[in-house]
């Protein structure tokens, strides 16, 4: 039996250093940090202005979104990525947060070479598309928006469903039992990443093929 709180109670984790910060504390911290970035993405695209007025609700929930995946990519992710091999005794708040989060997935902490494969796509495919995206709404330039929003949710919709798959077919738990990290963090914390870009991957594909139909008429039309 080794000294750490993770599944399976059998994993070796060297070097590892027990969490400083609780968890209700980094739970206030991470949410408050998302709350205010999500007010400053709607204040600053609920008051762009374009020749056709403001942007509309969904337009800036969708940018909302994007900016609020493309931060975690670029800034949460990464910083796993970055430190891979240490994570286990990293003591800074991300390194406490990471090893939170771990007790539902201790596969964070092992060096799994699936996490770090996915995380590796998420941080230099999907996070920069999802910055596309948010472009793409901010300046009303539909192609980069519709493109990138498909692309990254797709990507999502990908990762998501290998990360669950994985996990409910390992011979062994990586999860703590307790509903808290089993429901809380490691289904409900993720679904939001399957659910919402199920809705923005099928909107896409509607939004272009009207535009294909659009310009085939126009085509046919100047013949």
């Amino acid at each position: 039996m080794h000294s750490h709180p993770y599944f399976p109670s059998s994993l070796e984790l060297e070097g590892y250093v027990a969490p400083t910060w609780s968890a209700p504390a980094l739970l206030i911290t991470m949410g408050s940090a998302m709350g205010l970035l999500l007010s400053i993405t709607y204040l600053t695209f609920s008051r762009k202005q374009h020749s056709r007025g403001h942007l509309s609700a969904s337009d800036v929930t969708a940018a909302m979104w994007f900016v609020l995946c493309g931060a975690m990519h670029s800034g949460f992710e990464l910083y796993y990525l970055v430190h891979f091999r240490s994570l286990a005794s990293t003591q800074d708040i991300l390194g406490n947060m990471w090893k939170e989060y771990a007790k539902s997935d201790s596969r964070y902490l092992s060096q799994s070479s699936m996490v770090l494969s996915l995380e590796t796509v998420t941080v230099t495919v999907i996070g920069p598309l999802c910055w596309g995206a948010a472009y793409g709404i901010w300046s009303r330039r539909l192609a980069t928006r519709y493109l990138c929003q498909l692309a990254a949710s797709v990507l999502h919709l990908y990762s998501v469903l290998l990360y669950y798959g994985t996990e409910f077919l390992s011979p062994e738990p990586n999860c703590r039992p307790e509903a808290l990290y089993f429901f809380g963090y490691f289904v409900l914390a993720n679904l939001p990443w399957l659910l919402v870009p199920l809705y923005l991957a099928i909107t896409s594909i509607f939004k272009i093929c009207d535009s294909m139909r659009v310009a085939r008429q126009v085509t046919c039309g100047a013949v």
